[in-house]
């Protein structure tokens, strides 16, 4: 499990924030049109909405926050990319196979899977947020955040060094 190996560097909040009792997956699914990774929901249950690392946020789709909530960063951030496709590789959502956001970082840059095969094999693309330099990692959301917080993979769009440098990473919740 990717999450376990984010858990043993990231200590989550005792009650994450914006995650309710029974998180009602089916709906959320439904309003996009395709299934999450299982990762993806893990880790929202676990964390909720914060900051990880005091770089990265994760969509949550329980969120009210039009910045966090999932729904409408998938729609806000494809429209932006959408203009811009013609410098990337892939297509966006609804296109499938296309990215689909699950988070951003601090400096303006976006997370996305990249929506081939099955779900829980889906890679991660890193796309910068002002130029047409993006990264494809193959592995799952959680893998990817715990082995750029160890320094195991380099994200080359994030600025250098990145790995943590105390044992743990933080997690603030909002």
């Amino acid at each position: 499990m990717a999450l376990s190996e984010l858990l043993k560097i990231v200590t989550p909040p005792d009650k994450p924030k914006e995650v309710p009792a029974k998180p009602n997956w089916a709906a959320v699914e439904k309003k996009l049109g395709l299934q999450l990774p299982d990762d993806y929901k893990r880790y929202v249950a676990k964390f909720g909405s914060g900051l990880l690392g005091s770089f990265v946020r994760v969509y949550n789709p329980f969120s009210k926050d039009e910045y966090l909530a999932l729904q409408k960063s998938v729609i806000s951030v494809c429209e932006i990319y959408q203009m811009r496709s013609d410098t990337f590789p892939y297509e966006f959502y609804p296109e499938t196979p296309g990215l689909l956001p699950w988070g951003n970082d601090d400096n303006g840059n976006n997370l996305f899977w990249l929506t081939r095969g099955a779900r829980n094999k889906w890679p991660v693309v890193v796309c910068a947020g002002r130029d047409s330099r993006y990264q494809l990692f193959e592995m799952g959301m959680t893998a990817f955040l715990a082995r750029t917080f160890t320094g195991e993979v380099k994200c080359k769009i994030w600025p250098k060094p990145f790995a943590v440098t105390s044992r743990r990473a933080k997690f603030e919740p909002y």
